[in-house]
């Protein structure tokens, strides 16, 4: 446990102590001296000795000298004039000296250890609290963490981590974790201020070799409560698309109705000519906003950890490979990507089927390298010519939709992942998604629970 600073109220109290134990000192010499008692009075003066020591380190060398000299002072005024009496009140005081340039040496270097570890916890950026792991009762708290729930440091003594945590799941949950694993990290904790109000909070957590926990604290209350607006303003939004959406397609519904029966009224083949041409838009505007309506909510939800050899068995599931063989040899590995991942994987696989003319397989496969993972996807198709390699993944180059490989792209985007085509034309096209080492991971090495992130 560190060493709380000195206060003026303390430093005061160690003063006046100091002070009544010189007194006492004194009147218990002065009262030895004349009664002819000469062997026990001198242990009194070690306890000013100390407890200047202590309080007063940088003083504590002259303040022990003083004492020593008060000491000979009275033995030589009060006492018998006697050689052995002087000569051991002259021991004595070489002792108190000694003794006392002793312990305010340590003392100096306990001080200075003492104010660096008290300095990093009172006065870190981050909220710092103990709690005693058997009772639950604050024994200390910094300034910051005080100030984050609104209390005065000496009022949050009084409480205990049921005040502080009143969710008793999410109380125990953390106890839980803390008591298991002895040390912890980045656990989502909500504290309830003075105010009644409840601050969120990234709580670290670590048992020390005394009966308590020390926790550090990262407010995030702000961070919280901008990413439930955001996420309401994107539902929002999402419900707006619905509804204009839903409006369009009925429009367009009844665009194509009457462009059918105007096809079937018209005789005249140059104005049939132009009727067709307008089909084709309205169906390709249609096609486009059906697309888009699976692609609404990226960016909407958090993203998250996925098994890749899962996401693409729920990706080549909805494809009908009846004519085509779809071979994937994934390793057990976990990538950090966007919810809408499995999408990317359905339409690379969907686009080889449509655009590779002659596709009979697609294989998926990864190669792990030192800083990076890579996930293959390559078919035996035409392949795509060099000058082209880059403009498919623009919104403004398409042959179906337009959005596939644009929106692919910008899924995998989202969480720094790379998409890029590195197939030879007219040997089949090969898709490689580049994933930085901080966002895979091997299945069979991650063990322990997966950590929250906001």
């Amino acid at each position: 446990m560190t060493m709380r600073p000195m206060t003026r109220k303390r430093q005061m109290l160690f003063d006046v102590c100091i002070i009544a134990s010189i007194l006492a000192a004194v009147v218990i010499t002065y009262a030895s001296l004349s009664r002819g008692i000469y062997d026990v009075f001198p242990y009194f003066y070690l306890i000013p000795l100390i407890l200047i020591a202590f309080a007063r380190p940088n003083l504590s060398i002259y303040g022990t000298v003083a004492v020593g000299w008060l000491y000979l002072l009275l033995v030589v005024l009060i006492g018998i004039p006697d050689i052995k009496t002087y000569t051991l009140a002259t021991v004595w005081f070489y002792i108190f000296v000694s003794l006392g340039v002793l312990i305010s040496t340590y003392s100096q270097v306990y001080r200075k250890e003492g104010e660096k570890s008290c300095g990093a916890y009172y006065n870190s950026q981050a909220g710092v609290f103990s709690y005693d792991r058997q009772s639950f009762r604050i024994r200390d708290a910094n300034r910051k963490f005080a100030h984050m729930i609104r209390y005065e440091c000496d009022d949050l003594m009084t409480k205990s981590l049921p005040d502080l945590i009143p969710d008793r799941e999410e109380r125990e949950n953390f106890i839980n974790k803390v008591r298991d694993l002895r040390r912890v990290g980045d656990i989502e904790v909500r504290f309830r201020a003075w105010d009644g109000s409840m601050r969120w909070a990234l709580v670290s957590a670590a048992e020390t070799g005394e009966p308590g926990v020390i926790c550090t604290v990262v407010d995030i209350t702000d961070n919280k409560l901008a990413q439930e607006a955001l996420t309401q303003a994107n539902k929002k939004l999402n419900l707006l698309n619905n509804v204009t959406r839903h409006d369009i397609l009925n429009q367009l519904t009844a665009l194509l109705g009457f462009l059918e029966i105007s096809k079937q009224d018209t005789k005249d083949p140059n104005l049939m000519k132009y009727l067709v041409k307008e089909e084709t838009a309205a169906n390709a505007i249609r096609n486009q906003i059906l697309f888009t309506r699976d692609y609404q909510n990226i960016g909407v939800y958090s993203p998250h950890w996925h098994n890749v050899a899962e996401t693409v068995a729920l990706a080549t599931a909805s494809i009908d490979s009846r004519a085509i063989f779809i071979r994937a040899n994934i390793p057990p590995y976990e990538i950090y990507a966007d919810p809408l991942l499995e999408k990317v994987f359905y339409n690379l696989i969907e686009n080889s089927i449509r655009h590779g003319e002659h596709v009979t397989e697609v294989s998926l496969r990864t190669v792990e390298r030192a800083d990076s993972l890579d996930i293959i996807i390559e078919d035996n198709g035409v392949g795509i010519p060099e000058a082209e390699k880059e403009k498919i993944f623009r919104r403004e180059y398409y042959k179906n939709t337009g959005f596939g490989l644009f929106l692919s792209r910008e899924i995998l985007a989202i969480t720094n992942l790379t998409i890029r085509e590195t197939g030879t034309p007219g040997q089949g096209a090969r898709f490689v998604i580049g994933i930085p080492r901080e966002h895979f991971r091997s299945v069979s090495e991650h063990s322990e629970p997966e950590p929250k992130k906001t």
